[in-house]
């Protein structure tokens, strides 16, 4: 299984990012492809995707941002093995609208962390997450974070995208897209919406019927 840091080894060897003194960003080189491939895009140019042979069904709709496409063929492009799950999530990174990491240190092992708007991004894009919402100085947060780590952090459940969101830096926007006012409180979405959620601590047991529950759910969908 190939770790975060190799990862970002990778992206910076083949110039999708570049280390500044205030951490990790996108590579002007690589910002300027993107943004060709956009305007392609835009313009209807057939060429614009003719080396992504295959296109997500997240990535379909009429309504994607052309840079967020632009991004993911560029991306692709350059690391066509990467699963398609994990081409999502860089690409929602590589075209996020905030500056510097999310906060990290309340994240279980085995999540992503991001920002609030990145999470609400892929939760659209991903057939099944799982969000957990944190916040600082929390009890039950840590508490509730072992038990997360202990089903996501060794083996992670397969096809189940795991996000970790610190819940100050965007409580309106987590009360508005998901009825969130407080943390912990952990999201099992199904297709972009809701599934079900724990508020509050829930032991491993319990996450993992959630986690069955939602592969259930998405067969049944399918």
């Amino acid at each position: 299984m190939t770790t975060a840091t190799e990862t970002v080894d990778e992206l910076v060897t083949t110039g999708v990012i570049e280390v500044t003194p205030t951490g990790i960003a996108p590579s002007d080189e690589f910002r300027a492809t993107v943004s060709e491939r956009c305007a392609a895009i835009e313009d209807g140019r057939d060429d614009a995707l003719a080396d992504l042979p295959v296109l997500p069904e997240a990535l379909r709709a009429a309504d994607v941002d052309p840079r967020l496409l632009a991004t993911y063929a560029t991306l692709r492009e350059r690391h066509p093995n990467l699963s398609t799950t994990r081409a999502l999530v860089a690409s929602v990174l590589l075209d996020s609208s905030k500056s510097g990491p999310p906060p990290a240190s309340g994240a279980p092992e085995g999540f992503v962390p991001v920002h609030g708007e990145d999470a609400v991004r892929l939760v659209d894009l991903c057939d099944r997450c799982v969000v957990y919402v944190w916040r600082d100085d929390c009890p039950p947060c840590e508490s509730m974070r072992p038990n997360l780590s202990d089903v996501f952090g060794t083996v992670p459940p397969e096809g189940v995208l795991a996000l970790s969101v610190y819940g100050p830096d965007c409580a309106a926007l987590l009360d508005e897209e998901y009825d969130i006012v407080g943390g912990p409180t952990t999201l099992f979405t199904l297709e972009g919406r809701v599934d079900t959620r724990f508020v509050g601590v829930a032991e491993t047991d319990s996450i993992e019927r959630e986690i069955e529950t939602l592969r259930e759910r998405s067969l049944q969908s399918s």
